[in-house]
């Protein structure tokens, strides 16, 4: 059947109609994904309106109560108001944000006086019974918070809770008349302080009652807003028809218009009204190029998919339907300390694994929900947006997508096929070795993997389910899956088979490849594989190589050779006292290969985006733990030998750190220079500018916040309110910290722009892009190869950091600019040798 352009405009139409209803429903029903503290989900409070409302107005209320407090406190010896002792015992900030949460909810629903006094007193009261018992019973009060997560707070609940606290003896009694007093105070300062709310007369069937309501302007203000989230709320899905093309900051994607449509996510409004400015019209046909690919639902793995989670199973790294069960209490917890605190940090992993589980089960019903109501369709196409830095992303946020995890993006292939022919079978090999982990050979190596394997890939091909299951065992199980279908199906037609997979080719380290090409570093380019080589180079392994030699010298060669890491004093503390700790045990501990690759890894992809050493000492700890947890389950001893796991990832984390810097040098000059030139700017409370190689302006500007944050405790569970607003003045600490990340990823965001528009004009109509991984056919993969390596050394072939400088310097001023060190000195790495080396993207 020929496509229907009008006929699925028509449809599209309609699907918008639908996602805006959808998130409309979602919101009115109250499901809502940012609801974060206790309470009802009914309640007016928990809305984004109604949090809006108490952020604005707790400040107002708070100098209120204690202009009340300050009154009363002045007065000679006499009778007080009866809220004069309760607020006194109060912290201002609680008990106003507890008469404005009870008043949100009651005015909404313009309810008597006296019930919304006694119930702001009753909220009081219990906040201040709690404050109590966590003052007189902490080990008590922590249990009882945690025992409260998982349950409701019903009124049972809430009579079991007052009776805890008449045991307890923090128990505060007063009379409902007391209550209604002191409820009845609090409301009239809140009703003073924001004008919002107002106490009115109303006639009833047996005479006047006062009512409690929020003021006709409040009423409107809480009507717009709420309609407002609704329409902010869509269900957004792909598109089936070709989305709008980006032609100015505000027009395109969705064909209907969505509130605050922006082709580029940046909350300066004044850099929008800049951009028109801009001549960016190569960004702007780059992003339409990569929304304009088609694709469809890979009903083969939707299938698989669907079946195993109808059936329980969690084949291929999906959620398990059932919750991990909680380790029984040891017998002895009462005397027994020690196991006591086994059990209880094994319990806490549980949960935390649990929630976990809760939301990735969610994640999976909502994208095969998704992918079910979108099986059918011939076409459907992903709309794009831009980050603040250029990085494109599709507009969808759920469902399958290009740039998901392993099973969204196996649950897409393209819409058109191409027959593979001989290169094309060669590339869907690498790509099935790359699938399973067979990445660090050469490419020959990899086919020749897939080749010794063919038997279990076949088996996973045609009996994904019922036969052995080898494609389990891949890295990416769902997208091998996928692989393997259509090897199988390569197998059965050769060469002319039409395949639809998108074929990744990734880079290898792609912060540390900017870095090392703009400071033309022949090492560190080594490293990250920008030199021809017979097989990829592991930076890595490198890294974990530098980490090894050091933690392998002799306490003599180290204090030689490494005299920045002997220096390294570690503390811990004993009976409140910092005790210092021998370091030389801990390094023997990590000598004799200890250091391995995946200890390295985390660290080292993080480095160039500003990772910091306390950062990485967390990485290191984390994997510690999954090597220890491993090596129970099979029976083995702890990884470094029951040395304290939290002490050796402080110490290695200053021997990787130096590593890195020693492996690939260029980044660490390079990012120590962009922070030094974001703290001169900073000097004059000025952002940073600057503009990618594809034309785009950027803009860094982190404003420094002022807030507050109140805690209560509301509804038996204890609530957090974060009072935070910008500033006017910039924060010199996080535009330091984020320039050396952000300008980074504006250059690979401006490279895969490059590669896009190369693509468009070289014919390739299919692309699946993910910052530093590309993808297309596997007959065209080839081509794209070499794209890459071509646009690369295009974007680097003048003084990218120069540029910079240049740009800084026009935008400091003659006496700031001064300041402004000059940046690094280049290498001698020649870039026309990327072009010859295959693993750059691999």
């Amino acid at each position: 059947m020929p496509y229907d352009f009008r006929s699925q405009v028509r449809r599209q139409l309609e699907l918008e109609d639908d996602a805006r209803d959808l998130g409309a429903s979602r919101y009115r029903a109250r499901a809502l994904p940012w609801k974060t503290e206790a309470g009802s989900i009914d309640e007016e409070a928990n809305l984004p309106p109604g949090r809006q409302l108490l952020k604005l107005a707790v400040q107002p209320t708070v100098d209120e109560i204690n202009a009340f407090l300050e009154k009363i406190g002045q007065q000679k010896a006499g009778r007080h108001h009866n809220a004069y002792p309760l607020l006194l015992l109060s912290d201002p900030a609680e008990a106003a944000y507890l008469t404005l949460r009870v008043l949100v909810n009651c005015a909404m629903a313009g309810s008597l006086l006296q019930t919304v006094a006694i119930k702001v007193a009753n909220a009081i009261i219990e906040n201040l019974e709690f404050n109590a018992f966590r003052e007189m019973n902490r080990k008590g009060y922590k249990g009882y918070l945690k025992k409260q997560e998982q349950r409701g707070y019903s009124r049972q609940r809430a009579a079991a809770v007052k009776k805890l606290f008449v045991a307890e003896g923090v128990a505060i009694t007063m009379s409902d008349a007391e209550k209604a007093t002191v409820g009845t105070k609090c409301i009239e300062m809140a009703q003073e302080a924001t004008g919002f709310f107002v106490i009115e007369k109303v006639k009833r069937a047996k005479g006047y009652v006062l009512q409690v309501r929020t003021t006709e302007t409040l009423q409107e203000w809480f009507d717009k807003q709420h309609a407002r989230c609704e329409l902010l709320a869509p269900l957004n899905m792909p598109m089936v028809c070709r989305p709008r093309r980006w032609r100015s900051p505000t027009y395109g994607g969705y064909l209907t218009p969505r509130p605050g449509n922006r082709f580029i996510k940046q909350r300066n409004l004044a850099y929008h009204d800049e951009l028109r400015n801009a001549d960016i019209s190569d960004v702007y046909e780059a992003v339409n190029h990569i929304q304009d690919s088609p694709w469809v639902i890979n009903t083969a793995i939707l299938d698989a998919m669907e079946k195993v989670w109808t059936e329980g199973g969690s084949l291929g790294g999906l959620p398990r339907r059932q919750d991990e069960p909680v380790p029984p209490k040891p017998l002895d917890i009462d005397t027994n300390e020690e196991a006591k605190i086994a059990w209880k940090r094994e319990a806490a992993t549980v949960y935390g694994r649990n929630a976990d589980l809760q939301s990735s089960r969610l994640a999976l019903h909502r994208d095969l929900w998704v992918a079910r109501r979108f099986a059918e369709e011939e076409r459907m196409f992903f709309p794009h947006e831009l980050d603040f830095r250029g990085r494109v992303y599709p507009i969808p946020a759920f469902g399958p997508t290009p740039q998901g995890n392993d099973w969204q993006k196996a649950l897409i292939q393209f819409a058109d096929g191409m027959p593979l022919g001989e290169e094309g079978k060669r590339w869907l090999m690498i790509h099935i070795a790359n699938l399973f982990g067979v990445d660090k050979v050469s490419f020959d190596e990899r086919v020749q993997w897939v080749i010794d394997n063919t038997n279990e890939l076949i088996d996973s091909g045609v009996m994904p389910l019922d036969g052995n299951r080898f494609w389990t065992t891949a890295d990416s199980p769902w997208c091998a899956l996928a692989a393997c279908i259509e090897y199988v199906g390569m197998l059965e037609e050769g060469t002319s088979f039409v395949s639809r997979l998108p074929i990744a080719l990734d880079g290898s380290c792609s912060g540390l490849q900017h870095f090392s090409a703009m400071l033309r570093d022949t090492e560190g380019g080594r490293a990250v594989n920008l030199l021809p080589s017979e097989k990829p180079q592991d930076v890595y392994m490198a890294v974990a190589g530098n980490a090894q030699a050091m933690a392998d010298c002799s306490h003599e060669e180290l204090v030689r050779l490494y005299p920045a890491i002997s220096s390294v004093k570690l503390t811990t503390k004993v009976d409140g006292e910092a005790v210092e700790v021998p370091t030389e045990p801990i390094r023997k501990a990590w000598a004799g290969g200890k250091i391995t690759r995946s200890i390295a890894k985390r660290p080292t992809m993080t480095f160039c985006y500003s990772a910091t050493r306390f950062g990485m000492q967390a990485m290191i700890l984390q994997t510690l733990r999954e090597l220890d947890k491993a090596r129970e389950e099979a029976g083995e001893g702890p990884y470094l030998g029951g040395v304290d796991n939290y002490q050796a990832a402080m110490w290695l984390s200053h021997v990787l750190y130096s590593s890195i810097s020693l492996t690939v040098s260029s980044a660490a000059r390079a990012m120590d220079w962009l922070r030094e030139a974001a703290k001169v700017a900073a000097k004059a409370d000025l952002p940073l500018w600057w503009t990618t190689p594809m034309g785009l302006p950027v803009l860094q500007e982190y404003k420094k916040t002022e807030g507050v944050i109140v805690r209560a405790h509301w509804a038996g569970q204890r609530v957090d309110l974060t009072i935070q607003k910008e500033g006017d003045v910039l924060d010199s600490r996080a535009q330091a910290n984020g320039v050396a990340p952000n300008f980074v990823h504006s250059l690979d965001a401006s490279h895969l722009q490059a590669v896009a528009l190369r693509a468009k004009r070289e014919g390739i109509a299919h692309i699946a892009m993910i910052h530093d991984s590309f993808g297309t056919h596997a007959a065209n993969t080839g081509r794209l190869s070499r794209i890459l390596r071509e646009t690369f050394v295009e974007q680097y072939s003048g003084d990218v950091l120069g540029g910079l400088y240049e740009e800084l310097k026009g935008q400091l001023g003659d006496e700031l600019a001064g300041e402004l060190p000059p940046p690094p000195a280049a290498g001698d790495l020649d870039l026309n040798e990327v072009l010859g080396a295959l693993y750059t993207f691999a």
